[in-house]
């Protein structure tokens, strides 16, 4: 029978020790959703001829994320419409945040993205698509990183206020390991 010195003893405990901080549990998988929001699009940047230049666009609505379940969702972009008569896409950029029912869990995301007019009705109706970044969050989502894509639609309620419904699925990957902040 072998003796456990007292060095041997510490160093097997450090090494548990060790390999325990480095292997905390994570959730990871696939993280799907669909949504109905509404939004309003507003101009807050204008050429020399007084046309729109730069948009805000905030979107309000509801989400189901399977992974979190019923959750608010809301959104602030920035809008860059394309160049006057080109077929170049709306371009997008901004921040999205989901936020589960109970409010005890919040998943956040970087977003890009682009808009086109949709040819069935271009006057009325957008197709677009998003990339998006998970950023971190609370809750289940706290330390949350991973990549997402939302496609949809948006339909104008009332143009000359920038006002309307949209609906769209969301598609990924999310993990909540314990993620240092560059991940």
């Amino acid at each position: 029978m072998t003796k456990l010195n007292l060095f041997k003893s510490i160093a097997l405990a450090l090494a548990c020790a060790a390999l325990a901080m480095t292997t905390l549990p994570a959730q990871a998988g696939v993280v799907k959703g669909h949504a109905g929001t509404t939004f309003t699009l507003t101009p807050v940047g204008f050429d020399a001829g007084g046309n729109p230049t730069k948009f805000t666009h905030t979107v309000d609505g509801v989400v189901r994320v399977f992974e979190i379940g019923n959750c608010t969702f809301h959104a602030d972009v920035i809008v860059l419409p394309p160049k006057p008569n080109t077929t170049d896409p709306w371009l997008l950029a901004g921040t999205f945040r989901i936020t589960s029912a109970n409010g005890a869990t919040i998943l956040n995301a970087d977003a890009v993205g682009t808009a086109t007019p949709d040819p069935a009705n271009p006057a009325l109706f957008l197709n677009f698509h998003y990339d998006v970044k998970f950023t971190g969050g609370t809750g289940a989502m706290t330390n949350a990183r991973g990549t997402a894509v939302v496609d949809g639609f948006a339909m104008f309620t009332d143009v000359a206020t920038g006002k309307g419904n949209a609906t769209w699925l969301l598609h990924g990957n999310v993990s909540t390991r314990n993620h240092r902040h560059n991940d």
